[in-house]
């Protein structure tokens, strides 16, 4: 009776002893599984540092080669911290392309030329896409339910207005200063020209042939000038945008003209190590090609 009692209670301990065992043993790897988390982050933590430490040191060495080199620098800036100027935003193309750059996080200033209209149906209709503008993005950003989107900021002027000019020079200067941004692109459309249709038939006077050349080289060559410096301080790069869906003919001139402007304007820019490229779409546009130029190219 004393050996089957005493084996009762040997395995009535052993029953006990077991969840103790048990409970050790999770203690155990829980504890295990704690210092393998601490240690993860005490490397990942150190990798990003060396990381950090290493694209520092990159980048000033890339600097002082190019300072001794005489070598414009080309940085690679984050979406936050790139503005994007746009001429003609209040354009069907402007409009989208502004919307795009500013879901990619990207502050999108559009300057929006002012419509000489005889009537109040043209100004209405000229305000009307500038709100748009303003309407169609915060649709965009409700829709997608996500963050962060660039500010996309209207700015209506008169482009041949050196006055007017410059007072949206200042605007897009001084927030680009206040928010430690950095201007990688201007993109010009050019606008829709009411003589081309003339100048092709060959029945133009002087003064639409004069009306035509201002608008496609004089104005997109003034506003380009106006930011320059703040092009090149971010090595940026100057894109001229034709897209149009008029018939062969107007489109080639349109795009000859554009092409003349994007000749002076990499001559003059090009020692600032500014690109100029210019683009065109639409059912006459050429097939889509590239041309190695001397501070630009050609599609």
């Amino acid at each position: 009776m004393q050996g089957v009692s005493g084996q009762a209670s040997v395995a009535h301990h052993g029953a006990r002893s077991h969840p103790a065992s048990g409970l050790a043993t999770l203690e155990r790897r829980a504890f295990a599984l704690r210092c393998c988390s601490v240690l993860l982050y005490l490397a990942f933590s150190l990798l990003l540092r060396v990381l950090s430490a290493w694209e520092s040191l990159k980048s000033r060495v890339h600097e002082r080669l190019c300072r001794l080199l005489f070598v414009p620098p080309c940085p690679v800036y984050e979406p936050r911290e790139s503005a994007i100027v746009i001429v003609g935003g209040d354009d069907d193309v402007g409009r989208q392309i502004a919307l795009d750059f500013s879901e990619l996080g990207c502050t999108v200033f559009a300057l929006c030329p002012e419509q000489q209209a005889s009537h109040a149906d043209g100004a209405y209709e000229h305000a009307s896409k500038v709100s748009s503008l303003i309407q169609q993005w915060h649709q965009r950003i409700k829709r997608s339910g996500r963050s962060p989107w660039g500010l996309v900021a209207p700015i209506v002027l008169d482009v041949s207005s050196e006055t007017q000019r410059r007072h949206a020079f200042e605007t897009v200067n001084a927030y680009c200063v206040t928010r430690n941004l950095h201007l990688v692109a201007v993109i010009v459309l050019p606008s829709v020209y009411t003589s081309v249709k003339r100048l092709v038939s060959g029945q133009a006077e002087a003064p639409s042939w004069a009306e035509t050349v201002r608008r496609c080289l004089v104005v997109p060559i003034s506003v380009i000038q106006d930011y320059a410096d703040m092009l090149a301080a971010a090595s940026g790069r100057v894109v001229l945008l034709l897209a149009s869906g008029d018939p062969l003919e107007m489109h080639s001139t349109q795009l000859g003209l554009l092409e003349s402007a994007a000749h002076f304007l990499r001559q003059q820019l090009g020692t600032l190590g500014i690109r100029v490229s210019t683009v065109s779409a639409g059912p006459f546009a050429p097939a889509s090609k590239l041309s190695t130029h001397t501070g630009g190219d050609t599609m």
